[in-house]
């Protein structure tokens, strides 16, 4: 009697090994098309953020016609926020280092040249940036997400920490002095050799 038990549950076992290889198998296509995906867009820059900029006039625009919605729309702009200072700040900032310890930004003339990189790249930003328009227009659709609020409040502060924040953030390019884009930034050229 207890063979019959131990064969039912090596049955039911790889019975579930089966589904759960073909869920795995499933899971693993998404991902693949997914990555596929981003590799064919990943190289279309402007593009990109032209949905941006179309996904934003669409969600405003929903925005404008529902008047509603504001502390969602105040949220998804304190998100961007942060990712925009993330996006301009450098990957390792100086004011957190130790003595001693090397930055990715050159403190002196004399050091190497090293690339800026950021904390957050410039893909990153976008996809953070598309999933949120993709996902605040979803939730634009339900009515829990429409809490009501004194919205010139709101922008009142949203612009009053947008400009402390970037005051600070430009404060510290200054400091350190380092641009976070490529305009502006010396080029050199190579000088022809004299054979």
């Amino acid at each position: 009697m207890s063979s019959y038990f131990n064969e039912g549950e090596q049955k039911n076992t790889s019975e579930l090994n089966n589904e759960a290889l073909s869920n795995k198998s499933f899971c693993e296509k998404i991902i693949i098309f997914f990555n596929y995906i981003r590799d064919k867009i990943i190289v279309y820059k402007l593009q990109r953020w032209l949905v941006i900029l179309l996904l934003t006039i669409i969600y405003f625009i929903r925005i404008f016609i529902r008047k509603g919605y504001y502390a969602l729309t105040y949220c998804i702009g304190i998100h961007f926020l942060n990712s925009f200072i993330s996006f301009l700040s450098p990957l390792d900032d100086p004011e957190d280092e130790l003595p001693g310890n090397s930055s990715y930004l050159p403190q002196s003339n004399n050091e190497e040249f090293r690339p800026f990189q950021r904390k957050l790249q410039e893909y990153h930003f976008w996809r953070v940036m598309f999933w949120t328009l993709i996902i605040s227009f979803f939730c634009t659709f339900f009515e829990i997400f429409n809490l009501p609020v004194f919205w010139p409040l709101l922008l009142f502060y949203f612009i009053f920490i947008f400009i402390l924040v970037m005051r600070r953030q430009i404060q510290h390019m200054i400091k350190y002095k380092y641009l976070p884009w490529d305009t502006g930034k010396k080029n050199y050229t190579r000088v022809p050799s004299q054979i």
